[in-house]
């Protein structure tokens, strides 16, 4: 008689442990302000997506997706502009592509999608219609109306692919040499190309630096500064910076154009200035 009177609260609680287990899964899988798939879910869905390619030679295709002028939203009219303009393409993204397709924002102001059973020319078509609709996209908050683009990075998921990290880094890469390329543009990644590449290439310097930052791996070393006429001067020296995180030294030529474009030269500076 017991059991049938608890029986009621038991599966009152089951339903309330189901539906909270189902409210945490989503929470951890999903954008709080865009309602779409976050890093996590998204890498998630990359993996589905190029195991299917391994397994069924479908071919899919990646777009990494970053805006242009979307600071400006955020310096003039504040965070909470930004965050209305970021809901509101949110939904358009969706609208324009398929429904088997995947977005995803990926934080601040960058979005990966997802095409599905595609090949690079429907790829650039889609990369393209979507490029369009955020670029037609008129954005007006308390009497201002912002307009802003989109640089994307299109890469096709094929076999020869080693893991997802390499398609990310190639479809960030290729984006970023979109917006090199004066912005608002769709770049497909080949295997090859020269300038993404490179970008590639300063892309893995962030990583790099950052770690021999924390690893204490910078070292200074100075020179004399000697003046050629003859005078009473005080002694002056040249600092002049290496990293030493491999068997030898590394000059700075190597890693400061890309430490300049990724905004990580205050950090460097600041070291500096501290060990000197």
């Amino acid at each position: 008689f017991m059991a049938a009177e608890l029986k009621p609260s038991y599966d009152t609680l089951q339903e309330k442990f189901r539906a909270a287990t189902a409210k945490l899964s989503w929470q951890a899988n999903h954008d709080a302000l865009t309602g779409l798939l976050n890093r996590h879910g998204f890498d998630a869905a990359l993996q589905r997506a190029w195991d299917n390619t391994r397994d069924t030679g479908v071919h899919h295709c990646l777009l990494y997706l970053d805006l242009d002028q979307f600071k400006l939203v955020n310096d003039t009219s504040g965070h909470q502009a930004g965050d209305e303009l970021l809901r509101q393409l949110a939904a358009g993204m969706r609208r324009a592509l398929r429904g088997s397709d995947v977005v995803a924002r990926l934080g601040g102001d960058e979005f990966g999608v997802l095409l599905d059973a595609c090949d690079a020319a429907t790829g650039e078509q889609l990369g393209e219609k979507l490029r369009r609709m955020i670029s037609d996209f008129r954005f007006s908050w308390n009497g201002r109306i912002y307009q802003v683009g989109a640089s994307i990075g299109l890469v096709e998921l094929d076999q020869n692919w080693p893991d997802t990290a390499h398609l990310m880094s190639a479809a960030d890469a290729a984006c970023y040499a979109a917006k090199d390329a004066s912005r608002n543009k769709v770049r497909l990644y080949r295997r090859g190309d020269e300038e993404v590449e490179r970008r590639r290439g300063e892309m893995e310097w962030v990583g790099r630096l950052t770690r021999a930052m924390h690893a204490d791996h910078f070292r200074l070393y100075y020179q004399p500064i000697v003046a050629l006429a003859d005078g009473a001067l005080e002694p002056h020296y040249e600092l002049l910076l290496r990293l030493h995180d491999e068997d030898f030294p590394v000059l700075p030529m190597a890693f400061i154009p890309a430490a300049e474009r990724y905004q990580m030269m205050p950090m460097i500076d600041r070291w500096v200035i501290e060990h000197t």
